[in-house]
C-alpha cells in the first residue's frame, strides 16, 4: 500500500511540475515503474532520501527498487553526494566555463608585441612566446585550432 501511495504522490508531484513549468513534458515510466520526466533532475525529496538510505548502509540496488529509481540514478547521485556533499542536480545544458588558457603576464607579453609590431601574425606570436617561455620559465600557450 505504502508503495502505490509513493508512485500515486510521484506522479501528482510530477505532473503538477510539468503544469506550473507550463511547459508540456511527457512523464515516462522506468522499468521498476517509477514515473520520472525525461531530461529534467529528479525531486530534491527522492534526492535526500536516497542519500538517507545510503547513509544508513542500505545497497544502492535496494535504494533502486524501494524508490523506483533506476540503479543508475542511484549511483549518480551518490556518486556526486560522496565528491561534492551536495545532492543538487548539475546545471541543464549550456556549456563549462573554458579553463583560463592565458595567464595576465602571457597577455602583457602578446600585447607588448602586437603594440611592437601590429601586422605580427599569430604564429609569430606563438614562436615569440614560445621562446621566452624556455627563457622565463612561462606556461607555453597552447595552439589553438583556429589561430
Amino acid at each position: 500500500m505504502t508503495v502505490i501511495l509513493g508512485v500515486v504522490m510521484t506522479v501528482i508531484i510530477h505532473v503538477e511540475m510539468t503544469v506550473i513549468l507550463g511547459v508540456v513534458m511527457t512523464a515516462g515510466v522506468n522499468q521498476l515503474g517509477g514515473v520520472f520526466v525525461n531530461g529534467r533532475p529528479l525531486p530534491d525529496y527522492v534526492r535526500r532520501r536516497i542519500v538517507e538510505l545510503a547513509l544508513l548502509g542500505v545497497r544502492p540496488c535496494d535504494i533502486s527498487r524501494q524508490l523506483l529509481v533506476s540503479h543508475g540514478c542511484v549511483s549518480k547521485i551518490l556518486t556526486r553526494f560522496y565528491e561534492t556533499g551536495s545532492i543538487r542536480p548539475g546545471s541543464i545544458g549550456g556549456s563549462k566555463p573554458k579553463q583560463q588558457v592565458a595567464t595576465p603576464t602571457v597577455v602583457k607579453k602578446i600585447l607588448r608585441l602586437k603594440c611592437e609590431n601590429p601586422g605580427m601574425f599569430a604564429w609569430e606570436i606563438r614562436e615569440q612566446l614560445t621562446a621566452a617561455s624556455r627563457g622565463y620559465h612561462m606556461a607555453e600557450p597552447q595552439r589553438s585550432f583556429y589561430a
